[in-house]
């Protein structure tokens, strides 16, 4: 993580609506993808690519959603849009919440074009995210991603 007071990181996850195991399943402890979750991994990269300030960490799709590490740094931001002040753990930052609801609502667009069930519920309406207040919080969960991972 950027050591600089500009960068915040958060634990983020998103979950399937009713978590249903619909973008993949596991099999000898390996996730197998099937085409909704390689949807949801490519629009993860896509929504994070097309938003400045949001960079990736460490993330995984699981049968059920996806989790990963989000990194926002604020200096990549246009002057009028940095006033990151109080942020962290007390409150969301705008550009997080508008970084989910684009990744969801791209995501739920394409999964639902190749099921033909438009306007159906893909996720969960809410999302979880977790401030990741210094360095050796970040290695904790990086680590514990990776074991879900595989």
């Amino acid at each position: 993580m950027n050591e600089s007071p500009e960068a915040y990181a958060y634990l983020i996850r998103i979950l399937t609506h009713h978590q249903q195991p619909m973008l993949g399943y596991l099999r000898n402890n390996q996730l197998c993808l099937n085409d909704y979750g390689t949807v949801v991994a490519e629009e993860w990269i896509r929504s994070a690519a097309n938003r400045k300030g949001v960079e990736l960490d460490l993330w995984t799709v699981l049968p059920d959603g996806i989790e990963g590490i989000v990194i926002l740094n604020t200096a990549a931001l246009p002057i009028s849009s940095r006033s990151f002040s109080g942020y962290g753990a007390e409150q969301k930052p705008w550009i997080l919440s508008s970084f989910i609801a684009s990744f969801k609502a791209a995501a739920a667009k394409r999964i639902n074009l190749r099921r033909n069930q438009l306007g159906e519920p893909v996720w969960q309406r809410n999302y979880q995210e977790q401030f990741i207040p210094d360095e050796a919080t970040l290695n904790l969960w990086r680590n514990r991603l990776r074991d879900k991972a595989g």
